[in-house]
């Protein structure tokens, strides 16, 4: 009788402990439904060409919204206009730390504070700024909003590079919200109901797209030409099964039982420079050890590499 009401007790007083974990890595609303803090903006009206300052792109290896950003940078062969700026994950204080000294900063945190944006639920990346020595300016860490801004830079490149457009803004919402974002609502969902909810959304969202691809001629979603829905839906599609299929729940459908999709997700990674932005090793790491509330023990599950997932798939489809 004694161990029962222990175990009853010590599940509330973890679970109490879990939820003040998540508190940190995963705000929630009254309902227990992951919401994703807003970032800083610049006016829409700037135009990025005019910067007198180094641009510089800050980033971390695993994160899935830098991943958009390096897309478009390599894609657009921004080397030489844009410098980009690899950060590490600081796993036991939880917050994106430097390589090397970078505006007299070891922590991004640090950076935020010298540049004067001290209002910031958390230091984010990606971070696009532009410095002049030591002043630093942040123009935004809403990565819809710099990647648009990479794209609008006049490229200094010799080489032809790819053409990036615009698309329907409902159906950039769409994949923001039920699948960049789906993933994460179901991994952060705070109870049953609220998980349930994101998975209908995140699968609803996903079948929308493998619909989407059906109907189009070309190999991207809206058909011949590559549009920033491409780029927004890639970083978690690649994502799939060395991470949120298996830590963040998202098992209510197969992935590879969307056959268009697919096809498409390895059209995509066989684009030039595009491997250049996976980084696989890393992504386990950081998402199996750093959510230390989704993965308590921090063992990171054997699994198939990129290239033999990739395999995989040419090797079904030429079955």
């Amino acid at each position: 009788m004694q161990n029962k009401y222990l175990i009853k007790a010590s599940k509330k007083l973890w679970f109490w402990f879990w939820n003040q974990l998540m508190n940190g890595f995963a705000p929630s609303d009254s309902h227990g439904n992951y919401k994703r803090p807003k970032g800083i903006k610049i006016d829409s009206e700037y135009n990025i060409n005019n910067e007198n300052g180094q641009i510089c792109l800050l980033i971390g290896n695993s994160c899935p919204w830098c991943q958009r950003t390096l897309l478009v940078h390599e894609i657009k062969l921004l080397s030489e206009t844009v410098k980009v700026i690899f950060l590490k994950a600081d796993i036991e204080h939880g917050e994106w730390i430097f390589n090397k000294t970078f505006k007299g900063c070891i922590r991004l945190s640090s950076l935020y504070k010298k540049a004067n944006k001290k209002k910031f639920f958390r230091a984010t990346l990606p971070l696009l700024i532009s410095s002049v020595k030591d002043e630093v300016n942040i123009l935004s860490n809403e990565s819809s909003q710099i990647i648009r801004l990479l794209n609008s830079i006049k490229s200094d490149s010799g080489y032809e590079t790819l053409s990036i457009e615009d698309c329907n803004q409902k159906f950039l919402d769409l994949i923001n919200n039920s699948i960049n974002n789906g993933v994460y609502k179901c991994g952060f969902a705070r109870n049953q109901i609220a998980y349930e909810k994101a998975s209908q959304n995140l699968f609803a969202a996903i079948n929308e797209v493998e619909n989407l691809l059906q109907k189009n001629k070309g190999d991207w979603i809206f058909g011949e030409q590559l549009t920033y829905a491409d780029i927004y839906l890639f970083p978690t599609l690649i994502r799939w099964e060395l991470i949120y299929s298996k830590l963040f729940k998202c098992t209510e459908q197969e992935l590879s039982s969307f056959e268009k999709i697919i096809e498409w997700r390895f059209k995509f990674f066989k684009l030039s420079n595009v491997y250049r932005t996976c980084f696989e090793n890393e992504w386990k790491k950081d998402y199996y050890k750093a959510l230390f509330p989704l993965n308590p023990n921090q063992l990171i599950p054997v699994l198939p590499s990129l290239k033999e997932i990739m395999r995989l798939e040419t090797k079904k489809k030429h079955k």
